[in-house]
């Protein structure tokens, strides 16, 4: 399975309303059941090659009161292909949802 992880900075308590336009605009589907949830789950499907692949992504909170997050992306391809969509998806959604290193930034608040 390809898995992805990284984390983020929410600007509101509203995973929907941060995120939801900016996976929308990727191409993605968001399951009706997940719109009023503290979670954002959302997934690309593509037919590419003859072979069906769905990529999902999964918005969770770390740390609700500090608005940290954390995203994963998987899918059924194997982790040790180089080209999977999956890792296509991370690379293209990674640049829409900016990653932040959440234990360097608590590093330098500590030092503060």
């Amino acid at each position: 399975m390809a898995f992805f992880q990284y984390f983020t900075q929410a600007d509101s308590e509203y995973l929907i309303d941060v995120f939801g336009p900016l996976l929308k605009n990727y191409g993605m589907i968001m399951p009706e059941t997940f719109e009023h949830s503290r979670q954002l789950y959302a997934e690309f499907k593509s037919n590419e090659n003859n072979y069906f692949t769905k990529v999902n992504v999964l918005i969770s909170w770390v740390d609700q009161n500090q608005k940290k997050c954390s995203v994963e992306i998987w899918s059924d391809e194997p982790f040790a292909k180089e080209k999977t969509l999956c890792r296509k998806v991370h690379n293209e959604i990674s640049q829409l949802i900016i990653p932040c290193n959440l234990s360097l930034r608590n590093e330098v608040i500590k030092s503060h």
